[in-house]
């Protein structure tokens, strides 16, 4: 091949076609099913017949007795929470490695979240750092299944029966993923996820899905739903608020697009799947490319494509956060972008740096709370894929952008293999590099440094 486009080459990819598809593709029964809302002109309610369909159809996929229909992947997630019977200074586990929602819900009902590091080969929970996590507050595993692949559920339900916990599943990343015959979705004792346009169930503006089998947690989680009150269908509303509640209702136009697209979930998960085992199956070629890891059993969905670099399988004498930012500048030179996937584990973040959740230190200063610091030492395995992975694609874009169609993923191959054909280049542009870890800025550590970033006057 020629040379590399970063030094003068021509690139592999420069046009012709946008490189990412677009997602959610609109198909005319999706419209159809959007035009059915508009036609009959209610656009609101908890019992629309819109949203208890998408209920009921998602808890038939997923293999649930509930579901519930909320406003958003967060909403789904905090109602998962309070339906657990967190209580104000309860803990709740959840991994380093992210979404920032997975915690942040945790917060929103005044529980504190731990955090534990990940295992290193499927970016998932840790089970054995689990185990040691848990103390006598803690009252919830929150499992992320990250990028698309289940989180390890037999192991983590082993700990939670032990411990009396409850198992919540963040399935976010992951609908359309099976782990050992389930559907994700049916996998924690509590499932929240999310159906935003970027996931692989998506919907025409934010969404989310609770599904669960206890009829106890599904109570609690409805009256989380609709202003902690209790709505029985075909019974006069009384206004009468059992606990705090939110207004986290769905409209029925998300819903009436969701429905439409779960028949095509299995379908698109597949082809994800296979566009997937593609790309990691052309990367094994390439010594020192490490494609994700699935254990047996399970399925993944490729919602993010995390992949490592390993400079010493590379035979090369380079630094793995070094070789992993020169891959990425040559790949965006050939036209394929790379992306950082967080780039400091959540606990990093400022909120739990400061512990500035509800002003105060609340929760963690509540009574009887455990006063919590976040350590970014404490994960050495999410510091390590932090900086010697990447995912497939630019900022903004997620797997069912790049994961649609086996040419796009050839494209991806061309350019690993042009950039293994070069790596003395390779390696003499990662030494050269000006390089610090992603995530050598520092959040605010002090409430000094909080204030210069936050006035306390407008303008």
């Amino acid at each position: 091949m020629s040379k590399l486009a970063m030094l003068g080459g021509t690139p592999v990819f420069s046009g012709g076609r946008p490189l990412e598809d677009p997602w959610p593709v609109t198909h005319a029964e999706d419209a159809a099913a959007v035009q059915r809302v508009f036609e009959k002109g209610q656009f609101v309610g908890i019992h629309h017949p819109e949203v208890e369909a998408l209920e009921a159809e998602y808890a038939a996929f997923v293999g649930t007795r509930h579901a519930l229909a909320l406003g958003s992947g967060t909403a789904s997630l905090h109602a998962a929470v309070a339906a657990a019977g967190c209580q104000p200074g309860d803990e709740v586990i959840v991994p380093a490695l992210t979404f920032l929602a997975s915690a942040s819900a945790i917060l929103h009902h005044l529980g504190i979240p731990v955090f534990v590091d990940i295992d290193p080969r499927t970016f998932n929970l840790d089970p054995q750092r689990v185990e040691e996590a848990i103390t006598p507050r803690t009252r919830a595993i929150l499992a992320v299944d990250l990028h698309g692949l289940p989180a390890d559920y037999e192991a983590l339900h082993a700990i939670a029966r032990r411990h009396h916990l409850v198992v919540i599943a963040d399935a976010a990343h992951a609908m359309g993923a099976v782990y050992r015959g389930r559907n994700v979705g049916s996998l924690g004792d509590i499932n929240g996820t999310s159906i935003m346009p970027a996931k692989q169930l998506p919907t025409c503006g934010e969404g989310g899905l609770f599904s669960t089998d206890r009829d106890e947690y599904l109570n609690r989680a409805s009256m989380v739903r609709m202003f902690g009150e209790i709505v029985r269908k075909g019974q006069p509303r009384a206004y009468n608020a059992y606990t705090l509640g939110w207004n986290y209702r769905m409209n029925p136009i998300q819903a009436a697009y969701a429905r439409s697209q779960l028949k095509r979930l299995p379908e698109n998960a597949a082809t994800f799947s296979a566009n997937g085992r593609r790309l990691a199956e052309g990367m094994r070629q390439l010594a020192g490319l490490v494609p994700p890891h699935i254990p047996e059993g399970s399925t993944h969905v490729y919602h993010m494509f995390r992949f490592r670099l390993d400079p010493q399988a590379a035979g090369l004498d380079v630094p793995a956060g070094r070789l992993a930012r020169a891959v990425e500048e040559a790949m965006e030179a050939e036209g394929l972008p790379l992306r950082f996937y967080q780039n400091t584990p959540v606990p990093g973040q400022a909120m739990f740096q400061l512990r500035e959740g509800f002003g105060g230190g609340v929760p963690w200063t509540l009574p009887g709370a455990n006063p919590r610091r976040y350590d970014l030492e404490e994960y050495p395995v999410t510091l390590d894929v932090l900086e010697a992975t990447r995912c497939i694609g630019r900022a903004g874009t997620s797997g069912p952008n790049y994961f649609g169609r086996p040419a796009t993923i050839d494209l991806y191959l061309e350019g690993f293999r042009k950039l293994w054909e070069h790596l003395p280049d390779l390696a003499r542009h990662a030494r050269r590099l000006d390089y610090q870890p992603p995530w050598s800025n520092p959040a605010p550590s002090t409430r000094g440094e909080w204030d210069v970033l936050t006035p306390s006057t407008p303008g």
